[in-house]
């Protein structure tokens, strides 16, 4: 090996090396520029249709539609005012309770020993035996130490709020330079190509700009379903903050398996604060909409949206939680859709289209192919041997 050779392997070990380095810490970017991506592609087809809308007429004639770039501010604007709407109706309820509970321990354990001591009477009268739970002391000296915990994490929770909020603004705004700039790149990815495989890279990149599209759509139909319907059932029977309850569940079963569970506990206990009958009446209507949304609704939808079996999904969603927590599960299902429409299109595909043959010619210059059957030859030709 000449000293040339050594010092390019050299190189390319180096540059193999710091190129994973930059992966490594550019992680979070990544993920971030994926949800942007995400949520642009379903988005798009709502833009696409508003910039295709007629608005009268130029003066040179031709019809005049709404642009591109008006119809990206008007939706992006528009889904940034619902949440903000969903927020400030929701949260206002939440966060006084929490601060109340804050600022008075002695509240929170009072009402927790309340809760305790329903729920002890209901079960001995169910049991017909004496059921006992929790000391009272016990409960009031580790709501104390919790709620010190809290306030002394307070600080680091804002911390944490702000840049939750950063990448939030970021995924909005990296959103729409994708949205403006995404024609440009799907045409630089494919110059890249051969040409006799363009058009097929171009349909896969189609196919997963709508499979991801499809996605969000349905994680956002589940959830909208979930939160609508906690919220209807819940005010009908009574339970206060019915709204900020059913959001809670909603958007925590935005996160796939484990989501809801945590949505429907927390849920139950903010109820169950206020009066423990309203915490078990919250309980059982989330599960009773749980039924529905894990063993009708969220299968079908999912599986609908990315093409791939349900089993396939909960694997790839345990699969992405264990290496990157909620934000892998979430990702998981679009990556596996995008690793399914590219196995399909440029190795199952091919492999199914490619015909073994054989090139036979005739006397008469035709060209048979061999294709395992028995090669069909015009009565007044010879079969010559094969060209291959």
């Amino acid at each position: 090996m000449t000293n040339g050779q050594i010092f390019r392997g050299t190189l390319i070990v180096l540059a193999t090396l710091a190129g994973a380095f930059v992966l490594l810490y550019s992680v979070r970017m990544l993920i971030i520029l994926l949800m942007a991506i995400l949520i642009a592609s379903a988005l798009r087809p709502t833009i696409v249709r508003m910039s295709s809308i007629r608005m009268g007429k130029a003066k040179n004639g031709q019809p005049r539609t709404f642009s591109y770039g008006l119809a990206i501010l008007i939706t992006y604007g528009s889904l940034l005012a619902a949440i903000l709407f969903l927020m400030v109706l929701v949260l206002p309820p939440v966060l006084n309770q929490f601060a109340t509970y804050l600022e008075r321990d002695e509240l929170l354990a009072s009402q927790l020993i309340r809760a305790q001591t329903w729920i002890e009477r209901n079960a001995a009268n169910v049991t017909g035996s004496t059921v006992s739970l929790a000391d009272p002391e016990q409960i009031r000296t580790s709501v104390t130490s919790l709620t010190a915990g809290i306030r002394r994490t307070i600080p680091d929770l804002l911390t944490g709020l702000g840049g939750i909020i950063g990448e939030s603004i970021l995924v909005f705004v990296m959103g729409v330079y994708w949205l403006t700039s995404r024609d440009k790149a799907v045409d630089f990815t494919v110059s890249l190509i051969t040409r006799r495989n363009r058009e097929t890279v171009i349909e896969a990149i189609n196919e997963i700009e709508t499979s991801m599209g499809n996605y969000i759509r349905g994680v956002v139909l589940v959830a909208l379903f979930v939160g609508v319907m906690n919220t209807i059932i819940l005010s009908l029977l009574g339970v206060p903050n019915a709204i900020t309850l059913g959001f809670i569940i909603g958007v925590t079963t935005m996160l796939p398996v484990v989501g809801g569970f945590i949505g429907g506990i927390g849920a139950t206990l903010l109820a169950g604060l206020a009066n423990p009958l309203y915490g078990a009446i919250t309980l059982v209507t989330f599960v009773a909409v749980q039924q529905i949304e894990t063993h009708y609704l969220t299968p079908r939808v999912m599986s609908r949206s990315v093409g791939i079996d349900p089993i396939l999904i909960i694997v790839g969603i345990f699969i992405g939680f264990s290496l990157y927590g909620v934000m892998g599960a979430i990702l998981s299902i679009p990556i596996i859709g995008a690793f399914n429409v590219l196995l399909r299109r440029f190795v199952v595909e091919p492999r199914q289209n490619t015909v073994v043959a054989k090139e036979y010619k005739t006397d008469h210059g035709a060209v048979l192919l061999d294709t395992g059957e028995t090669p069909v030859v015009p009565t007044d030709s010879v079969l010559i041997k094969p060209t291959a």
